[in-house]
This record gives structure tokens, C-alpha cells and sequence, in this order.
């Protein structure tokens, strides 16, 4: 399990969680809607400060996919949280990830928030979900990972995102690689967990702290940059107001 081979093995608490809308959950009747999910970490939080064996100030959180949403929600509203690691997470306007994802993702999440009705699940829930300028709250250092390619969140709004996020920060963008990271995921776990256990190390505490990495498929990486040889030096239009506004 990754908790023993990456967390405990290395001396850290480790806690893994379902949330609102996820498995017990929501077989239990409890449904993801907004803000529950960010509450509930903050549920956890109160959980493990009250543990002897647990550091109150030096707790952070690894989430892939939707996890990473939910933790970047959670960062900007708990400022307990000391570090997040967040590779996959869905942070662009949610229509991709819906409307032109294979609709298996849509009747999922569906499911997740118990809504039956499409059209009120667009209007209710969906339409409130892009992250916006919430993560310009986050008061904790964060890692962005992504796949060039994924198919939920498209790269030029992932990296808008990140242009939103004020604290320090760090981004890495993996060649060739779509939603599931899989040819990474050895790597992604590995990286998270170092990397969360530096933050909480207070590594990262530089206020101006912006590393951002395009990692390639032979392992290199070109540093001081997240974006893709093939988009040949050019900015889309979504970063460009993306940096303006933070």
C-alpha cells in the first residue's frame, strides 16, 4: 500500500480517506456537494492534531484527481494544512472533464453528489466548481503535477491555475503523459511523498518560491518551465489572464 511504502516507512503518520461521495460514503448516503469534502479533511485535521504521535503544525496532504481538487479547496479554507501535493487534479472549467470526457466521468460524479436530474446538476453543482480565484487563498506550500495531455483538465488551464496560486509553489509537467499518469505513477508517489515530508521540513518557506519543471519522457527535465516544447515559446491566452489577475 502506498502509506507503508511511502509514509510510514519513513517515519510519518499516514491516513487514508474517504470522503463525501467516495465509497462507505456515500453507499451511506452521503453525497460530495461544494464544500462538504474540504470540511471533512478539516474533520481529519481535528483528527490527527489530537493524536500524541502527530506534529499539529506539520500536516499535509497527497491527493491524484479529484483529491487534488478537493485539497486545493481544502488549503485555501484550512490553513492548517502545511503542505499539499496534488497530481491530476481537475482544475480547469469543468467542461472538458464533463461535457467532452468520456460521459462515464459525468454519470459518476452524478452519482457521487446524488443528483439523477442533468440538467440540475449542471446548473446546481458544475457551474460553481472551476476553483477560480479560491486557490489564491492556499497559504501552503504546493506541487502541481500533470500530464501534458490529460484528457479532464486541459494543460493551458491547469497551468492557469497554478499561475493563481500565490505561495511557494511548484509545477511539473510530464511529457507524453495523459490522465492516469501511468507511464509516472511510480514516480508520482515516490515524488509526492519526499516532497510533501521536505515541505513539512520547511524546505520550501521562501515566500517567492516558483519552481516549475517540464519532466520528458527520458527522464531530463528543462527547468524554469512547464510548458510544452510544442507550444514553440507561445503563452495562451488563458495564462496570460491568469497572470494578470494574481
Amino acid at each position: 500500500m502506498p502509506r507503508e511504502r511511502y509514509y510510514t516507512s519513513r517515519g510519518m503518520v499516514a491516513l487514508s480517506i474517504e470522503g463525501p461521495g467516495q465509497g462507505e460514503s456515500r453507499a451511506g448516503g452521503l453525497a460530495v456537494g461544494l464544500t462538504n469534502y474540504e470540511r471533512a479533511i478539516s474533520r481529519y485535521i481535528d483528527h490527527l492534531a489530537a493524536l500524541p504521535e502527530v506534529d499539529p503544525q506539520r500536516i499535509g496532504m497527497f491527493g491524484i484527481g479529484m483529491s487534488g481538487y478537493w485539497g486545493s479547496r481544502a488549503a485555501a479554507t484550512d490553513p492548517r494544512l502545511a503542505a499539499l501535493a496534488a497530481f491530476e487534479a481537475a482544475t480547469g472549467d469543468f467542461q472538458t472533464i464533463f461535457e467532452r470526457a468520456q460521459p462515464t466521468f459525468k454519470k459518476n460524479y452524478m452519482y457521487r453528489a446524488g443528483y439523477t436530474d442533468e440538467a440540475a446538476f449542471d446548473r446546481e453543482l458544475v457551474a460553481h466548481m472551476p476553483l477560480g480565484d479560491l486557490v489564491g487563498e492556499i497559504t501552503c506550500p504546493v506541487l502541481y503535477g500533470i500530464g501534458e495531455f490529460d484528457e479532464l483538465t486541459p494543460l493551458d488551464q491547469a497551468l492557469a491555475n497554478y499561475e493563481r496560486v500565490t505561495p511557494p509553489k511548484e509545477m511539473r509537467v510530464y511529457e507524453n503523459e495523459f490522465h492516469p499518469l501511468g507511464g509516472t505513477a511510480a514516480e508520482v508517489f515516490r515524488f509526492g511523498a519526499e516532497w510533501i515530508e521536505r515541505a513539512l521540513n520547511g524546505e520550501f518557506a521562501e515566500p517567492s518560491r516558483d519552481v516549475r519543471h517540464y519532466v520528458h519522457r527520458d527522464g531530463h527535465t528543462t527547468n524554469g518551465t512547464a510548458n510544452p516544447t510544442w507550444w514553440l515559446g507561445t503563452t495562451p491566452t488563458t495564462i496570460t489572464e491568469a497572470r494578470l489577475k494574481a
